[in-house]
């Protein structure tokens, strides 16, 4: 199985029996770690998610036998399958890669690993990285603490936290001047969750560099529609000329979302008068 591959394929196109060959690997602990963990995050699609998959995981996550890195990974995996039913909730069971049981079971797993004193530096991130995809009251306590951390992962975490947590646009617009390009580019991320308009220069200045990572690129991309949706044809307009259909796509999924907002918005000004 040529598991590098399928990062390149979404999971519906996978070859039959896929799933299970990737469960039977991420459970075996004779097999290479770095499998292993290629596995996790290859289940973290919320499209091959359930109770089943979520248990390994979970078990691997609390288990102080496995590997670390391999804990982390499994922890982070869970992160895309909470969000979802953080927000899509429980109407629909056939839809949800989640029970509700498993939902809660998982949380409160995440809670014991973060808040025990026994549990590895690196796991304990990761479990947040993975929680605060549905925060809970907890989680502002942590994110505080980790920002107001002298050690950069943690700084990092927080920054990448708080997509998820509001009331944090301070702290965002600090980290947007960040020296360090991974906070950077959290930063950036955070601020097009939350629209934050006063982001708006900063996304500009980095569109005009001559040289720009392309991670935080596309990043940039998704943020120009949600912090000025009103500019984003504007400021976007160059890159619809890019030689890159990737970069071209972004950019008219950002424009198309931009849209979309500027519609609700005068929808909602319509209903108000």
């Amino acid at each position: 199985m040529d598991m590098e591959a399928l990062y390149d394929r979404p999971s519906w196109e996978w070859p039959q029996g896929t799933k299970e060959k990737l469960v039977t690997l991420v459970h075996s602990t004779k097999a290479p770690t770095e499998d292993r963990e290629i596995a996790a995050e290859l289940l973290s699609d919320i499209s091959v998610m359930d109770d089943h998959v979520a248990h390994i995981l979970l078990n691997i996550a609390a288990n102080p036998n496995e590997n670390p890195s391999l804990r982390g990974t499994a922890a982070v995996a869970l992160g895309a399958a909470l969000e979802y039913v953080d927000v899509e909730g429980f109407d629909d069971p056939e839809e949800n890669p989640l029970s509700q049981e498993a939902f809660k079971h998982i949380q409160q797993t995440f809670y014991k690993l973060f808040h025990d004193p026994r549990t590895p530096e690196d796991v304990r991130r990761h479990v947040f990285e993975g929680s605060v995809r549905a925060p809970l009251e907890w989680h502002r306590e942590a994110i505080a603490g980790a920002y107001a951390s002298k050690d950069d992962d943690w700084k990092l975490t927080a920054v990448f936290a708080m997509r998820w947590v509001d009331g944090y646009e301070r702290e965002i617009m600090e980290s947007l001047n960040a020296k360090d390009p991974d906070i950077l580019y959290q930063a950036v991320c955070a601020a097009g969750a939350w629209g934050i308009s006063e982001a708006a220069s900063v996304l500009e200045e980095i569109l005009q560099s001559e040289e720009i990572d392309e991670d935080l690129l596309f990043a940039t991309i998704d943020a120009v529609a949600t912090v000025m949706p009103e500019r984003a044809p504007e400021v976007l307009g160059d890159l619809r000329n890019s030689d890159d259909p990737d970069i071209v796509d972004a950019v008219e999924d950002a424009l198309s979302t931009a849209r979309s907002l500027l519609t609700l918005k005068q929808d909602s000004g319509n209903g108000a008068e």
